[in-house]
């Protein structure tokens, strides 16, 4: 059986106010490519289908089309929901969806979520674990201590009989190490402590474990035991990452295999670092570019509109920090449009990076009222 595994889509993202929604199409319409060319049997989708919990429309919209691509493909998909979905709606419609062989498990319900499929070596059993908390667990246990993350996802694991002679795969959205060890980037969700952390060894009984979470493609602990990675890179920690599909084989019991498939974007992430002077020469000598752009400015002094003046060549300049100060120290005009850098509106982005969800419309309002009780005016 032939698998495509993808994670952390992320769909409806915006890098420093990009929006990444075109670079998402591009990307998925590479992996439609692909499955024409491979023929998967199945495509593993694990975790952070979308960037919130309450997704734009437009992320909506290209799940359904890319899903729907699959399903016209006659490709069999298994999908989870990540830290950054919202369980109840990415649940929504799923047992009707298994009649279309689109199984999408988006909350747990106190028992590990299982399918299986026949190839020409037998039975091929799919487990779906949809991320997971402590408190999760909770709900379904009667009376006890509080569990650690790694002992919620155990306890998970022993809600059903796993016939380890069978060939068993499992998709799993959590926080997954080798001895404590995983590549990891800035624009993952990082809890204090790294209490979610726990082993690879946890899923040995399974034959392939397809891991959503961390977003660089990368082996943990076994060669059968992966993170897909996000199909973009969506930090400049990521720049040196390679991104693509695992294209994982099953065959017989203890036969797997492994192949990475490349995806080019739409945009690449790039970083140049110099004067301003020099940056402008080289850009003037190029013809310009419109990567997405992070610039290092090394001037001694001051320098007159360097955001403006590298637009002219950089139309898709994210960052731009200055390289002689002791903390680099991004524009804020880079990340939001003038209009939206009131009081309430850069409180509202710091609640939303803290707390990984948007405030809702009465925590808005009280916002906007201790704004205006304090005069509204820019200190």
């Amino acid at each position: 059986m032939k698998l495509f595994h993808l994670s952390d889509l992320h769909l409806g993202k915006r890098v420093y106010a990009f929006s990444m929604l075109s670079d998402q199409r591009y990307v998925l319409e590479q992996v439609c490519a692909l499955a024409e060319r491979h023929q998967p049997d199945g495509i593993l989708l694990s975790g952070d289908l979308y960037d919130k919990p309450i997704p734009p429309v437009e992320a909506v919209q290209l799940l359904d089309e890319f899903l729907t691509s699959m399903q016209q493909m006659g490709i069999a998909v298994y999908a989870i929901s990540g830290n950054h979905d919202s369980a109840g709606r990415v649940d929504f419609g799923s047992r009707i969806l298994q009649q279309q062989n689109l199984h999408i498990c988006g909350a747990f319900d106190g028992k590990l979520y299982h399918v299986s499929k026949e190839d020409a070596f037998g039975e091929i059993h799919f487990y779906l674990l949809p991320f997971l908390k402590p408190a999760t667990v909770s709900a379904f246990r009667e009376g006890g201590e509080s569990l650690t993350y790694a002992e919620a996802v155990k306890w998970a694991l022993e809600t059903v009989d796993i016939d380890t002679t069978k060939r068993n795969v499992l998709l799993a959205h959590q926080f997954v190490t080798w001895k404590g060890t995983a590549e990891e980037s800035d624009s993952e969700t990082k809890t204090l402590g790294g209490v979610d952390e726990m082993d690879a060894s946890l899923f040995f009984d399974f034959d392939y474990v397809a891991l959503g979470h961390l977003h660089s493609p990368q082996r943990i602990g076994r060669d059968t035991i992966r993170y897909g990675g996000s199909p973009l890179k969506y930090s400049f920690s990521e720049l040196r990452q390679k991104k693509g599909v695992t294209l994982v084989e099953i065959q017989e019991k203890g036969n797997v295999t492994t192949e990475f498939l490349p995806l080019e974007p739409l945009h690449p992430l790039r970083e140049i670092k110099g004067t301003l002077a020099d940056l402008l020469e080289a850009a003037e000598e190029a013809g310009g570019s419109e990567d997405y752009v992070r610039a290092i400015l090394t001037d001694e002094g001051a320098v007159y509109d360097p955001v403006g003046r590298l637009r002219v060549y950089y139309p898709n300049l994210m960052t731009l920090e200055m390289a002689q100060r002791g903390e680099s120290q991004r524009d804020l005009s880079l990340e939001m449009d003038q209009e939206q850098l009131s009081g309430p509106a850069l409180f509202a982005g710091f609640f939303e990076k803290q707390n990984d969800r948007e405030m809702d419309v009465a925590q808005k309002a009280l916002v906007e009222k201790i704004w205006q009780d304090l005069g509204g005016v820019e200190e």
